[in-house]
C-alpha cells in the first residue's frame, strides 16, 4: 500500500516535536536526584563511613563499633596533618533528654510556686548522665596527595553501632592543605581551607559507588610498609654514603700528619 506524501510529512513532524519534550522529561529526572556533582567534578576531599561491624564480648554484649573510612582526594591539593572528629546525634536519647529536664522543670515550678522568685538550677536528667547524646570520634587520616585515595580501620567503644548508618556531623581538629604546584607552602586559614574541600558522601550518593577505588584495606596496609622501608632504605643509604666519606677524610688527614 503507498504511504502518501502528507501522511509521511505528518508522522516525521510529530516525531520532532516529541523529541523535546522526552529530553526535558529525561533532564527534569537528573534533576530531581539532586545528584550533580558526579559530573561536575569540582575538586574535593571524598569520604565515606563503610563495613560498620559491631564488636562482642565473651558474653555476646557489644562492646565496640569497628568501621573503615575511606578517602579519595579528588583535587590537585596535597592535604596533611588531619585530625577529623566524627559525630552522630542520637536524637532518641535526645528526646529522653529534652523530656526529663521538662519535667525536672515542671518539678521545680510547682514545688516553688509560692516561696521563690523565679531563680531555678538547671534542670536535670539522669539519662544525660548515664549516657551521651552523641557519638564522637577523633579520627587521624593520613597524608592524602593529589588524585590518591587513603583507607583507615579503627572502632568506637561504644554499642550503638545502629547510629553509624546515619549521616555524621564532623569538623576538623588540625588540617593543612598544600598546593598541588608548590608542597613547602600552606594556604591561607587552612582549616576553612579543608571544610570547603571534604565532603562526606553518604550510601544513597551515587558518588559512594562510582567515584572511590576499589582499594582494600590490606592493600593500603601494605602500600605504607612499603613506603616505610623505602624510606629507611634511604636513611641506610645516606648513612652508609656519610660513613665513607668520614673514613675517607681521616684516611686525608692521617696523611698528611
Amino acid at each position: 500500500m503507498a504511504i502518501s506524501k502528507k501522511f509521511l510529512l505528518g508522522t516525521v513532524c510529530s516525531f520532532l516535536a516529541a523529541a523535546p519534550v522526552a529530553a526535558q522529561v529525561e533532564d527534569a529526572t537528573s534533576e530531581e536526584e539532586g545528584f550533580v556533582s558526579v559530573i561536575e567534578k569540582q575538586p574535593a576531599v571524598l569520604f565515606k563511613i563503610h563495613d560498620v561491624i559491631p564488636i562482642r564480648d565473651h558474653e555476646g554484649k557489644v562492646t565496640d563499633c569497628e568501621f573503615s573510612a575511606t578517602f579519595y582526594n579528588r583535587s590537585d591539593n596535597n592535604v596533611n596533618n588531619v585530625v577529623l572528629n566524627l559525630s552522630w546525634k542520637d536524637d532518641a536519647i535526645a528526646n529522653v533528654v529534652k523530656f526529663e529536664k521538662n519535667l525536672d522543670q515542671k518539678k521545680m515550678q510547682d514545688e516553688n510556686f509560692n516561696n521563690n522568685a523565679g531563680q531555678f538550677r538547671e534542670p536535670k536528667s539522669e539519662t544525660e548522665g548515664l549516657t551521651s547524646v552523641t557519638l564522637n570520634t577523633n579520627l587521624t587520616v593520613p597524608d592524602l596527595k593529589a588524585y590518591r585515595q587513603v583507607s583507615v580501620r579503627t572502632k568506637i567503644a561504644t554499642d550503638r553501632c545502629f547510629l553509624m548508618v546515619n549521616n555524621p556531623t564532623f569538623k576538623f581538629n588540625s588540617c593543612n592543605v598544600l598546593s598541588g604546584k608548590t608542597t613547602s607552602v600552606s594556604l591561607q586559614n587552612p582549616t576553612a581551607a579543608c571544610e570547603s574541600l571534604f565532603k562526606y558522601v553518604p550510601a544513597n550518593d551515587p558518588e559512594y559507588y562510582r567515584e572511590f577505588k576499589k582499594v582494600s584495606f590490606n592493600e593500603e596496609k601494605k602500600a605504607k610498609v612499603q613506603a616505610q622501608q623505602k624510606k629507611q632504605d634511604e636513611l641506610k643509604k645516606i648513612y652508609d654514603e656519610t660513613v665513607v666519606n668520614l673514613s675517607r677524610a681521616a684516611d686525608i688527614m692521617g696523611q698528611i700528619r
